[in-house]
């Protein structure tokens, strides 16, 4: 276990980039197993890379539409307009703010979208009198409400757990976390003396937009298709009210497959749960690129899904990596070494592993041992192998403590970024937010709990 400590502490301190860490712990728990090298061939490097890749492909989808919603000026406007409904009060502008940056996360991921939305809603913030630090953690909240319903955001869930058991927790997740943004909100926010002429503002325009969708649907298409486009004026208009329904397309095609054919298993007649997100996005990208921009569709598609496997280039090598330490800490030999050490150290009944995860939560900081993109990874493919929990049960646990990992981790490229766009210490977002995302992580142990 000595290099699997130093290769663990060489990542948490960011000497050694978690891109390289990953694989380098594969390669050493091979060598500490005694894994043959044909093995190490077959099993790791060639499967082991290769057994994330249903994520991989969610991700490279999602990262498409992600710049498919940023190249048509989607998430913009919809930063733009939550801010025109604000009525200029703190308050007012937390929640439409916040909710704006949920919703564009929807379908949007990764840190170019954190840099998108952060440097339209920051200003508009603290302009109106938000403390910065508060800006940044609203910007975090909002972004993990959004991931919570975003298929592309569980990937790394779904490559050791399996689609099913992470769709289990996807309801839950999101009133968690939207729990969690109301609570903190209400805190840390000063209210404005017309906070329920405010809220009722909100919601008329809120609701007037959502009548207004299927009106703007049928004009976008008859100036589209039926009127000739005016060559002389080319700077971009403001976009249709349609359009801004884009990013949870994708949601809705995965309610509407579960509801008529049914998510699931294709050998039980069902569709699998990453193949409605695939479906979703593509759907949802074409949808935006005829509202918007009919002739440009396969401009888009291209530019976004280069960009998008630019973006996120480095993502892929992460679940390679992943998949190799999954395959390295499963294989029969490696298993020999590592379940005594584990059984040792982990509770073996239910209750107790709630406890275990509860108290441990911020072992998920710093890249450490219950980061889902570390190697928490390793650690949650071997859980599953001798933990009696179910998947199911397991999945929900970590998905508890990626509450404090998302969040919280100053070692997060999105933390880091925000904070000092804001002008603020990345560690005193960590002291603040800290029990927020632990209090999301024990809720999430409570709903672990009843649907065990």
């Amino acid at each position: 276990m000595t290099g699997f400590v130093i290769l663990a502490v060489l990542m948490i301190t960011r000497i050694l980039p978690t891109l390289l860490a990953l694989p380098m712990m594969a390669v050493w728990i091979a060598l500490i197993s005694g894994i043959p090298f044909t093995d190490w061939l077959n099993e790791i490097l060639l499967k082991g890379s290769m057994r994330l890749s249903s994520p991989i492909t969610l991700v490279i989808f999602g990262s498409m539409f992600s710049n498919i919603i940023q190249k048509t000026g989607i998430s913009d406007t919809i930063i733009k307009k939550a801010a025109e409904f604000s009525d200029d009060q703190p308050f007012s502008i937390a929640i439409l703010m916040t909710a704006a940056t949920a919703f564009i996360f929807l379908g949007m991921n990764g840190l170019g979208a954190i840099i998108m939305v952060g440097s339209i809603a920051i200003p508009i913030m603290t302009s109106a009198g938000i403390m910065a630090i508060d800006a940044v953690i609203l910007i975090l909240l909002g972004m993990v409400t959004g991931i919570s319903l975003n298929f592309a955001g569980a990937a790394t869930g779904i490559g050791i757990f399996g689609a099913e058991n992470v769709l289990r927790y996807f309801t839950s997740s999101a009133v968690i976390s939207l729990s969690i943004t109301v609570i903190y909100i209400m805190v840390n926010i000063p209210r404005n003396k017309g906070i329920f002429r405010a809220t009722a503002i909100i919601l008329k325009h809120f609701f007037l937009g959502l009548l207004f969708v299927p009106v703007s649907f049928v004009q976008t298409l008859v100036k589209h298709f039926l009127h000739k486009p005016s060559p002389h004026n080319d700077r971009r208009k403001e976009l249709p009210t349609a359009a801004l329904i884009t990013p949870i397309i994708p949601l809705v095609v995965i309610i509407v497959i579960g509801f008529t054919v049914g998510l699931g298993s294709e050998a039980d007649g069902k569709i699998d749960p990453v193949a409605a997100a695939l479906l979703g996005f593509l759907i949802a990208s074409f949808y935006a690129t005829i509202m918007i921009s009919p002739a440009k569709t396969v401009n888009l598609f291209s530019g976004a899904l280069i960009d998008g496997i630019k973006d996120i280039a480095g993502v892929i090598f992460l679940f390679m990596g992943i998949g190799m330490l999954v395959a390295a800490t499963t294989h029969p030999a490696s298993t020999e070494i590592l379940d005594p050490f584990l059984k040792a150290v982990m509770p073996s009944s239910f209750y107790g592993m709630l406890i275990f995860f509860i108290i441990l939560a911020p072992a998920a900081l710093y890249r450490g041992p219950l980061n889902m993109y570390g190697m928490g990874s390793g650690i949650a493919a071997i859980m599953k192998n001798i933990s009696s929990l179910p998947a199911t049960s397991l999945y929900g646990m970590f998905r508890g403590v990626e509450f404090v990992q998302i969040l919280a981790d100053p070692t997060n490229s999105h933390n880091t970024w925000l904070a000092g766009y804001a002008g603020v210490d990345v560690n005193a977002v960590l002291k603040k937010i800290l029990p927020y995302a632990w209090g999301a992580c024990i809720m999430m142990m409570i709903v672990v709990f009843f649907m065990k």
